[in-house]
Formats: structure tokens, C-alpha cells, sequence
């Protein structure tokens, strides 16, 4: 006769699994979103104050953080200007993000809440310091483990923490270099 074993993760203990993830998510994303979403203004770090309509400060943290990795070699290292084209671009992806439907909205901000909290951001993006002291290195293989994560709710996240940046940054013709985008096409008559 065979010997029946019992499956190590029977269906009890996966309904329980379920509940308590779900717990958590639920309570993180609770916990996150306890600020409010009105107009906020955000201090730079030029002392320079940025009012946002969408973006929370939390938000403008995190991005500030992985904007010029996402952009690095074309984004500018001159503190002046980096800081200055940094603002810009908090202020062009909170615009863009206001013109999204409700329900990206939502996801949005669900991301930033999961993002900003600690353990989350520790177990699930590998990111163990703060956001603002997190290195270019950190960021990067953060990035790089969500782009190729077999869940497909991380590589989602990682297209939207890619893409809004990348997008509203050549969005702007100054930043468009001639080895980037050389301009239209020029017709010249045969």
C-alpha cells in the first residue's frame, strides 16, 4: 500500500495565509493613507516650497528618490539644477497624475502608502533605508528585482515607478538633447 502524506500547505492553512496578508494590506494601506490628499505643499531641499494638488509629501519622497536613478546620465548633477528640474517634474507627474481616472488614482496612491511604510519597504522592495538616504545602488537593484519579479503586481509597479518619471521628463523640449531626440523631420525639397 502507499503511505498517504499529508500536503505541507493544505487548504486551511492557505485560507489562513489569505486572511492575514490580507489583514496586513489592509491595515498598511489604513496606516498609509492617514494623511490627507488635499493640496500639499512640499519643502525641497532648496528651500523652495512646491505646492501639489495630487502628490503627498511621502509621495514627493519617494519619487525624488527614484526619478534620477530612472533618468541617470540624462538627468542633471549640478545641485542647482538638479534640484530645479527635480521640482519641475514633481510638479508635471502631480498634474498628469490629476488628469487619471479615480481608480488609477487610487492604485497610485495605494503604491506610494505600501512604498513609504518601513517593513514593507524592507521585505518587499529591499530597500532598508529611508527613502531620502537610500543610495543610487539601492534604488537601482530595487528597480531592477521588481522589473524581473514573477508577480506581476511588482512588475506593474515597477512600469508606473519607470515610466511617470521618464515620460514627464521628455515631455519638456529642454530636455530634449540632440543625441535624445534631434527634432522632427526636416523636409527638403527634391
Amino acid at each position: 500500500m502507499h503511505q498517504y502524506n499529508e500536503p505541507a500547505f493544505n487548504r486551511r492553512a492557505f485560507l489562513k495565509l489569505g486572511v492575514l496578508g490580507s489583514s496586513v494590506l489592509a491595515t498598511a494601506g489604513a496606516l498609509g493613507s492617514l494623511q490627507g490628499c488635499s493640496s500639499h505643499t512640499v519643502e525641497s531641499e532648496a528651500s523652495e516650497t512646491l505646492s501639489l494638488q495630487y502628490l503627498r509629501q511621502k509621495d514627493a519622497i519617494i519619487l525624488s528618490a527614484i526619478a534620477p536613478v530612472v533618468l541617470q546620465g540624462n538627468f542633471p548633477t549640478e545641485p542647482a539644477q538638479r534640484q530645479r528640474t527635480l521640482n519641475q517634474l514633481l510638479i508635471d507627474i502631480d498634474q498628469f497624475i490629476q488628469n487619471t481616472s479615480p481608480q488609477a488614482q487610487k492604485q497610485i496612491h495605494e503604491l506610494f502608502d505600501l512604498l513609504y511604510l518601513a517593513p514593507f519597504r524592507m521585505l518587499v522592495a529591499g530597500v532598508w533605508p529611508q527613502w531620502q538616504e537610500a543610495s543610487a545602488e539601492d534604488i537601482a537593484d530595487f528597480l531592477a528585482s521588481w522589473q524581473d519579479s514573477r508577480f506581476n503586481t511588482l512588475r506593474q509597479g515597477y512600469v508606473l515607478l519607470t515610466q511617470l518619471p521618464t515620460l514627464m521628463y521628455y515631455d519638456q523640449p529642454e530636455n530634449w538633447t540632440d543625441d535624445i531626440y534631434p527634432g522632427p523631420p526636416r523636409h527638403i525639397p527634391s
